[in-house]
Parts: structure tokens; C-alpha cells; sequence
């Protein structure tokens, strides 16, 4: 039987990412939208990318700002996962531009960049992050991301040649770290990886918090030192210390302690989508797979969490592991019309339409 889950161990190296270059899609100094673009944009944020489309022709018909109008377009269609006329969208904008770089130019670049390595174009994207380092050479989060692209170029050597110029710039960020520690090991060089963790744990020891040394053992796999420093760190009332807490014990196999420490919590905290998500992973790994759903719904439920597609995608595995093949179809269309392009979906599409 297949089935995948969006868990933490799995999306434990994207918080630079995620967090990174959603700043920079976000359109960080882009002028501001008005009318139906701020519409469409809102629709977009929505999911609803093809009602979203509409409403930028709309914004057209009405003389709103071509830029912007075709910025809109390009992430709407990255969104359907319609790559050549998203790119097309995205190099409209940057016809816009005049002699002079500005914010909207950034913006689209990484875009653009996004764009190519969704398509597998890891030439094209390498590039585009080049164009953005030749403007802005310390730009941290176009290194680590060109180093991303390296690696599956399989260039190595330039990829950390990458990844140590962005270190060089922000020494202190041990997320940044974690992440290229997650990259190298995702590529094959897990003892690489897991050597920057350990030297900044080494060089860093004495300003790093008891919670902070903890995460830096769980990402080294060093569950049993994790556990001592998070329990050390224990705060009843923090969702990380927590959430870190619990993921240690699912590691070391003790699901029961795991599960009421998340349950603990949400009797204080029912509005925390990201610990009803573990609970129902935690759920999941121990067989629980009714009480993994009711997690997963319940933070569904909640409405405008940040996690809707890894809550909405769980929801159908637990549906799978339940023997509700018909429910978990039906979620399933309704996901993949929102996110067409996750691999992972479309594999567990294929074993749906089996059962």
C-alpha cells in the first residue's frame, strides 16, 4: 500500500525556504496593489488562481498597472502549474523596467527562478539566481538557493562554495545553517551536512539557548542529547519547545508520551494548527488512524492556519488508512485542483484510482 504524509522529519530543512522566499514572493517593496489587481491578488492568496485570472483581466479592461497585472498572471499560473506562461508573464514584467533595478525587478527574478527549477530547468534557474547575485552580491537567500539549484546540478563544489558565502554573511543563523545541513543531506553528503551542524554547535555552544542546542541535536539525529535539552527548556506554553519535544519522543518510539504532551497542549491552545497536524501524524505512526483524522480536520477547521495543503493532504492519507476511498477521492480532486503540481499527489492519485 503507498502512502505519503506531509511530516515534520520530512519538511524539517524547509524553514529558510518557506519562511525565506515566501518574504520575497510576498513582493517585499513592490508598489502596492489597488482595484482588481489587489482582488486578484487576494484570490491568489486564497488558492483560487483561475477565478484570480479573471479578475487581472478585469484589472486590465480598467488601466491598472501592466506590471503588476502580469506579476499577478505569472503567479497565478505558477500556482496551476502553466510554467511556460508563467515565465512569459514574468519576463512582461521585466520589459516594464527602465535602465533602473528596483524592487518589483528582485521580485520577479525570484519568481522566475522558482519557476525554472519547479519546471526542472536547474540551468535556467542557476542562472536567473545568478542575474540577482550580479546586482546584489550579498544577497544570503540567492546563495543558499543557488546552492540548492548546484546541487541537483550536481555541482558540488560550487554548491557549497555557495552556501559557505552565505554563511560568511550571517554566521548566527543557525536556521540557515539547519537548512544547507538538510540540503547536503538530502543530496547524498549526510555526514557533510551534519559537520556544520556540529561545528556551530562547537563554536556557538555558550550563546546558544538550551532550546537551541536541542534543535541542533535533533537535526543531527541525536535524539537521546534533543530530548535532555528540550525537557530542560520545557515550557508548557510554547509551541516550539513543545512541538520539538514531542518530535524527539515520536523519534525515540514513545508515541503515547508524544501524543499527550501535543494534547496537553491543545486543551491550553486549541487554536495551534501545526501541533493538531504532529498529533495526527503522531496518531498515524501508532495506528490511530480515526484520531489522526480528527486532528488533521480539526485543524483544517481553523481556517486561514498557514498549513492548509499539508493538513488538507494528511486528511486524504488518513482517509486512506481508514479504508474511506471514496471520501479520500474526493478530497483528493479538490487538492489536486488547488495544487497541481505536488508530485507526491499525483503518485498517491494514481494509487487512489485503484482502490
Amino acid at each position: 500500500m503507498h502512502h505519503d504524509i506531509y511530516n515534520m522529519k520530512k519538511t524539517a530543512y524547509c524553514v529558510l525556504c518557506s519562511a525565506g522566499i515566501c518574504a520575497v514572493l510576498a513582493g517585499c517593496g513592490v508598489p502596492k496593489t489597488k482595484g482588481f489587481t489587489e482582488s486578484a491578488m487576494g484570490e491568489i492568496e486564497a488558492l483560487e488562481y483561475e477565478t484570480a485570472l479573471q479578475t487581472l483581466d478585469s484589472a486590465e479592461a480598467e488601466g491598472e498597472n501592466p506590471a503588476l497585472i502580469a506579476r499577478g498572471r505569472g503567479i497565478a499560473h505558477l500556482g496551476l502549474a502553466q510554467y511556460d506562461e508563467a515565465i512569459s508573464n514574468f519576463y512582461e514584467v521585466l520589459s516594464y523596467s527602465d535602465w533602473q533595478v528596483d524592487e518589483l525587478d528582485y521580485d520577479v527574478n525570484f519568481y522566475l527562478a522558482d519557476t525554472y527549477e519547479r519546471m526542472k530547468n536547474y540551468e535556467e534557474a542557476a542562472a536567473t539566481y545568478t542575474d540577482i547575485l550580479g546586482l546584489q552580491t550579498k544577497d544570503v537567500l540567492a546563495l543558499y538557493k543557488r546552492g540548492c539549484v548546484y546541487l541537483k546540478l550536481n555541482e558540488h563544489d560550487l554548491a557549497v562554495a555557495d552556501f559557505e558565502k552565505a554563511l560568511k554573511l550571517a554566521p548566527d543563523d543557525y536556521d540557515l545553517r539547519i537548512e544547507i545541513a538538510g540540503r547536503l543531506s538530502e543530496s547524498g553528503f549526510e555526514d557533510e551536512g551534519r559537520s556544520y551542524l556540529e561545528q556551530f554547535l562547537a563554536e556557538k555552544e555558550k550563546k546558544l539557548s538550551k532550546f537551541d542546542k536541542g534543535r541542533i541535536y535533533f537535526y543531527m539525529e541525536d535524539y537521546e542529547n534533543a530530548k535532555v535539552y528540550f525537557e530542560d527548556a520545557r515550557d508548557d506554553d510554547d509551541q516550539n519547545t513543545i512541538l520539538f519535544l514531542g518530535k524527539t519522543y515520536e523519534m525515540l518510539g514513545d508515541y503515547n508520551y508524544a501524543t499527550s504532551t501535543y494534547q496537553n497542549y491543545l486543551t491550553r491552545h486549541p487554536e495551534a494548527a501545526v501541533i493538531y497536524n504532529q498529533l495526527g501524524l503522531s496518531r498515524l505512526k501508532s495506528g490511530d488512524y480515526s484520531g489522526a483524522r480528527e486532528a488533521f480536520t480539526s485543524a483544517k477547521n481553523l481556517g486561514n492556519t498557514g498549513l492548509e495543503q499539508v493538513l488538507s493532504f494528511n486528511e486524504i492519507v488518513a482517509n486512506e488508512y481508514m479504508g474511506d476511498f471514496d471520501q479520500a477521492k474526493v478530497l483528493m480532486a479538490d487538492y489536486l485542483r488547488k495544487y497541481p503540481d505536488d508530485q507526491a499527489a499525483i503518485r498517491e492519485n494514481i494509487f487512489l484510482s485503484t482502490r
